[in-house]
């Protein structure tokens, strides 16, 4: 059985499926019992976004 090879998406794809997640959740159309780990994952993007802002300007508030 061979190993699935992951889905790099282009960034131009990001903005268009955060999107659809906002209106997915907007809608209740995720379960309130995946909203722990969704809350997780959301955080750890927000974490790798004020990471990368800071690396790439040196002028952005340090990440703690």
């Amino acid at each position: 059985m061979e190993t699935p090879v992951p889905i790099l998406r282009p960034a131009t794809d990001w903005p268009r499926l955060l999107g659809e997640l906002v209106t997915q959740l907007d809608t209740g159309r995720i379960y309130n019992r995946d909203l722990n780990e969704l809350a997780a994952a959301l955080a750890a993007v927000d974490v790798a976004m004020t990471r990368r802002t800071y690396i790439r300007s040196r002028t952005a508030p340090r990440p703690h």
